[in-house]
């Protein structure tokens, strides 16, 4: 995907067209600039990450531990199987996702954020300010995918899955047991 290759800014629509084999006009027969295209693609591609992260989230059977183990597996398994999506979502999110507001209650975060806001209201992790509780736990989640996108950590991130979920729960103050191999890396 060129947003990705070249970055949105940088992509030309000429370059977009002659990549879908599509006159240039084209597009603008369907969007009306680049940037709504960019949100578009954006948008469709959030709502569904998010719908599977509240089905996973509801699904789940178990405590915290299992619901958040299960939604960073499935968000590490996205981005060793499809890292174009990936890095795009990743990448768009700045200029796409303040354009999307009717799609925050049923994007990534919010369901992290009832992950959160469950937790703290079951007694599993302590009383805290849930917005800020989900900004932090998003970025232990997301921050080693753009590690491997920079290339300064090797994937693939489904090998980081147990380590990164011990660490989101001890940062929402649960504390999570390592498995020896963990025990062992750290020191």
């Amino acid at each position: 995907m060129l947003f990705v290759q070249k970055g949105v800014a940088e992509t030309t629509t000429r370059e977009l067209a002659t990549l879908a084999g599509v006159a240039e006009g084209t597009i603008y027969r369907h969007y009306t600039s680049k940037e709504n295209l960019v949100r578009d693609l954006f948008e469709g591609h959030y709502l569904r990450f998010g719908a599977e992260l509240e089905r996973i989230r509801g699904e789940t059977a178990g405590d915290l531990a299992a619901k958040l183990g299960s939604m960073i597996s499935f968000m590490a398994s996205l981005y060793d199987s499809d890292p174009t999506l990936y890095r795009f979502l990743l990448l768009a999110q700045h200029t796409a996702l303040p354009n999307i507001a009717k799609a925050l209650p049923d994007g990534p975060a919010s369901v992290f954020r009832r992950l959160v806001e469950d937790a703290i209201a079951t007694g599993q992790i302590p009383p805290q300010n849930a917005a800020l509780s989900t900004a932090m736990l998003i970025g232990a989640i997301i921050q080693p995918a753009l590690a491997m996108v920079y290339g300064t950590l090797e994937g693939p991130m489904t090998r980081c899955v147990p380590e990164i979920a011990a660490r989101s729960l001890a940062m929402l103050g649960r504390p999570a047991v390592l498995s020896k191999t963990e025990e062992d890396i750290q020191r």
